[in-house]
């Protein structure tokens, strides 16, 4: 989210995330970030081009081996299947809890979005990793 970033006169310089201070995937990271980031993304739905320019943007500083982009849209969609956002919400005491429920509303229609183009994304995620070997070569 924008409120954990720190900024500096030329961009990011740091990100701050204290919520579940836990270690996921980079991809993992990767897709999260633009999922909340995206203004594409607001009702819950990628736009599968757009994504894996995003991916490609970030493959030129950052190195993501085959494995991790062939299995990114499956890992994802499994990840979120077992986020627990309405139980955050639910168990908050917070003023600001509905921050939880936003994300559960998002989370539910990402879970509808994967479930009819989860194969879609893999596909599109395999292309761009074969576009990335041949780079290599």
């Amino acid at each position: 989210m924008i409120t954990q970033l720190i900024c500096g006169e030329n961009g990011i310089n740091g990100v701050i995330d204290w919520t579940t201070v836990c270690v996921h995937p980079i991809v993992w990271e990767i897709i999260r970030f633009y999922v909340y980031a995206s203004p594409l993304c607001m009702n819950g739905e990628i736009d599968i081009p757009d994504f894996t320019d995003y991916v490609r943007t970030y493959c030129i500083n950052g190195k993501l081996n085959s494995y991790d982009l062939e299995n990114m849209a499956q890992m994802f969609f499994y990840f979120t299947a077992v986020c627990d956002f309405y139980g955050q919400y639910f168990d908050s005491p917070s003023k600001n809890r509905s921050i939880y429920l936003q994300q559960a509303k998002l989370s539910s229609n990402l879970l509808v979005w994967f479930d009819a183009h989860v194969e879609e994304l893999g596909k599109a995620l395999r292309e761009l990793a074969i576009e990335q070997a041949f780079e290599k070569i």
